[in-house]
């Protein structure tokens, strides 16, 4: 009965945050391409788009505007008929409006993939699949509404984040799980994980003298927008909230093993209960720590490949900060999901053993 009460209530509140509504105030509008010409001369990439506006106070009107494909860069793409762009309208002083290409309208396409993972997530799941969307969209609301604020507002990004994670964890088990032993059980062991990571990447980001500046999108943040906050204190956050969903996982599995065990063996001892814990963290682990370093291998795999080209040895380009920090990103998250193990084992065999 609470776990549907909270549901509700949750899903209430995200529900004005998660819809997409249109902002008549915005002069970027969604357009469909109707016709594409290309203009002459010896460059190709030069094409004149007759678009249909789809929103806003100029909707259904027709317009022409100039797109240019440049090679190598996030304009190098090809437009058909009936693809959707965004575009942008200015009225100067005489009234004369003049529309600018923005970027493609990917969010049609994202729609439809986000309607696919909810149906296979609710046949599939059901029940459990909806509690876990739903855990999922407190998490975003959680991240988007009170985390990235109060963080630009400059409150201790490691604070914040501590914080904020420890509610996801502790709404994301109850719906999952309910009010029980076995929610409390995970949440303990989940915290206990992720603050063990927050805290040796604390340790390591000191050591290692990392800045937080190194990433190109934290350089924007400074230079384009003038946000000063500690990125320091940001990049140590990101690693918390990085690592709580492979945490969350691990931490569910070896509670609901163990509780299972003592049911089917009540007369178990701890030391047995506790070992079987392991065993089962252990075969986790051994999956789970691969699939979080690969996770962030890839994110920087750019990088790698740019240092690999350019021929610079392997010591000097693990030594960048931009390397570093994902290095530490990875062994910090990696050492939390292996202290989740047995901090959980002895969370759950401490519970069982005192239900009697």
């Amino acid at each position: 009965m609470y776990k549907k009460i909270i549901l509700l209530f949750i899903v209430i509140t995200l529900i004005p945050t998660i819809v997409i509504s249109d902002n008549s105030k915005n002069d970027r509008v969604v357009a469909e391409i109707i016709e594409i010409t290309k203009t002459k001369g010896e460059d190709n990439n030069n094409n004149i788009l007759k678009v249909k506006i789809l929103e806003g106070k100029y909707k259904n009107k027709l317009t022409y505007i100039k797109y240019e494909r440049i090679v190598s860069s996030s304009f190098d793409f090809d437009l058909s008929v009936g693809d959707k762009i965004l575009i942008d309208i200015s009225v100067d002083e005489n009234t004369r409006g003049k529309t600018t290409f923005i970027n493609v309208w990917r969010l049609s396409h994202i729609k439809v993939l986000g309607i696919i993972f909810l149906v296979v997530l609710i046949i599939f799941g059901r029940l459990k699949g909806l509690l876990s969307l739903t855990s999922l969209l407190f998490s975003g609301f959680i991240i988007i509404k009170c985390l990235i604020p109060l963080i630009i507002k400059g409150y201790n990004p490691i604070v914040v984040s501590i914080v904020c994670s420890s509610i996801i964890i502790i709404v994301s088990f109850i719906l999952i799980a309910g009010f029980t032993k076995k929610s409390l059980v995970a949440v303990l062991g989940t915290l206990g994980g992720t603050f063990s990571a927050g805290i040796i990447s604390y340790i390591y980001s000191k050591l290692c003298i990392i800045t937080g500046l190194a990433d190109e999108n934290v350089m924007f943040l400074v230079t384009n927008l003038g946000i000063e906050i500690d990125f320091r204190g940001l990049y140590m956050g990101a690693v918390i909230v990085g690592t709580i969903g492979v945490v969350m996982d691990v931490s569910m599995s070896i509670t609901s093993v163990i509780f299972e065990i003592k049911k089917k063996n009540p007369q178990i001892r701890g030391k047995e209960l506790f070992q079987s814990g392991l065993t089962v963290g252990k075969d986790v682990m051994a999956t789970m720590v691969n699939t979080l370093v690969l996770a962030y291998v890839g994110s920087f795999m750019p990088v790698l490949i740019s240092y690999v080209y350019s021929e610079v040895p392997m010591k000097y380009a693990l030594n960048t900060e931009l390397i570093s920090v994902e290095i530490i990103r990875s062994l910090c998250g990696s050492i939390g999901l292996i202290l989740t193990i047995p901090l959980t084992c002895i969370f759950a065999v401490s519970s069982v053993l005192k239900k009697k």
